[in-house]
């Protein structure tokens, strides 16, 4: 007698579910990341959480920026009356507002046919993202990509083109026309940090948890360049290591490394390059942006009442609908992010406080264009990418 055989379809074949569960990984990013310690409620936070709304009413916070003296001054015997200098300030405002997502479970027979507990995997997947759209926000408004208008990805807040002055590129190229031989290296770094060391007002390092220190976001694709086996960067680095200089080194954290005070992170949130009109997304660029102190301000409100919210203390509100046939789980926070930016009287231009931008021709690998920029053309449908 013939042995009876099965194949995998047939419906005699038991299937046993696994316990874990394989999700679509959350890109983690170092400016809310604790082990980076970047963000904070201290001015000399890169990213400062403004929480004065979340004691009071309102849904607008105004801080001010105060000029130092530049006056020359008199000396010996010539007359001072007349030549005093006055108080000077700017303002800005960051506004906040509602943001939240929901996640449903239409019947119960979806909890029935799979193991896990659908709304509590509802729960982790609403916490992703919100994780994830702070990030993308804060990134948004450093790099100044205006082209984004929706207020559900840029936070409650306008995005302010970076001024022309603060945005950098290799071998002095102009918006638009980089090219393959215009990549990121640290041998631009020179550049950008004569810049930022030198343009006033004066951008101060934020603190870290290696000191004062300016950070430099790139994109995994700059990251490529950077990590070129003829880069000095990567020289520098390995020599550092040689040396025994192991504790301190931020290479043995969530930093890539250190070159002449700047520290490097890598983040899939580093948005890409524009063309020349600021008006498209332009293919194989990215906008990477230094950041110091108080370059993003991220607010925060209280809504029914305190302590109000956080980044990590979102509401809850679970719900059930038709006779508890459909449940669902919500978060909301009232929240806003923005980049702070100054216009100092008797001046025509506004001025960043906190940020440069570093445009630099990348290499797509095997992806198109399109699917590179995907998140960013979600965020702003009807933005062409331009070749």
């Amino acid at each position: 007698m013939a042995g009876l055989t099965y194949n995998l379809a047939d419906p005699e074949v038991k299937i046993v579910w696994e316990d874990a569960l394989d999700r679509e990984i959350r890109a983690r990013d170092p400016l809310l990341d604790d082990e980076s310690g970047l963000a904070g409620a201290g001015s000399d936070s890169l990213l400062q959480f403004k929480t004065d709304l979340t004691q009071e009413a309102g849904g607008t916070l105004r801080t001010k920026l105060v000029y130092q003296l530049r006056g020359r001054g008199r000396a010996k015997d010539e007359v001072l009356k007349g030549h005093e200098e006055g108080y000077k300030s700017a303002v800005f405002n960051i506004y906040i507002d509602t943001i939240r997502h929901a996640f449903n479970v239409t019947s119960p027979i979806v909890q029935q046919w799979v193991p896990e507990d659908t709304l509590e995997e509802g729960r982790n997947f609403l916490a992703d993202w919100a994780a994830t759209r702070l990030s993308f926000a804060s990134h948004l408004h450093a790099a100044g990509i205006a082209l984004v208008t929706d207020d559900a990805y840029r936070l409650n807040n306008t995005i302010n083109a970076l001024n022309s002055q603060y945005i950098i590129r290799p071998n002095g190229k102009a918006a638009g026309a980089l090219t393959a031989g215009d990549v990121f290296d640290v041998n631009l770094m020179g550049e950008v940090a004569a810049f930022v060391k030198n343009v006033r007002p004066k951008i101060r390092p934020a603190m870290t948890p290696w000191g004062p220190r300016y950070c430099v976001f790139l994109h995994p694709d700059q990251v490529k360049d950077l990590r070129d086996s003829n880069s000095q960067w990567y020289a520098q680095m390995l020599a550092a290591m040689k040396g025994g200089r192991i504790d301190d080194n931020p290479i043995f954290t969530t930093a890539l490394g250190e070159d002449n005070g700047f520290i490097f992170f890598e983040s899939d949130f580093v948005p890409p390059g524009l063309n020349s009109g600021e008006t498209a997304f332009k293919a194989s660029t990215r906008r990477a942006w230094v950041g110091g102190a108080q370059a993003l301000f991220m607010a925060f409100g209280r809504g029914y009442s305190a302590p109000g919210f956080t980044p990590k203390r979102w509401q809850w509100v679970s719900e059930t609908e038709d006779y508890q046939h459909q449940r669902a789980i919500a978060a909301n926070a009232i929240l806003g992010v923005s980049r702070p930016r100054y216009q100092k009287p008797g001046e025509a231009v506004v001025r960043e406080l906190g940020v440069v931008g570093i445009e630099t021709f990348v290499d797509h690998g095997q992806f198109t264009a399109a699917e590179s920029f995907q998140d960013w053309t979600d965020a702003a449908p009807g933005v062409l990418i331009e070749a």
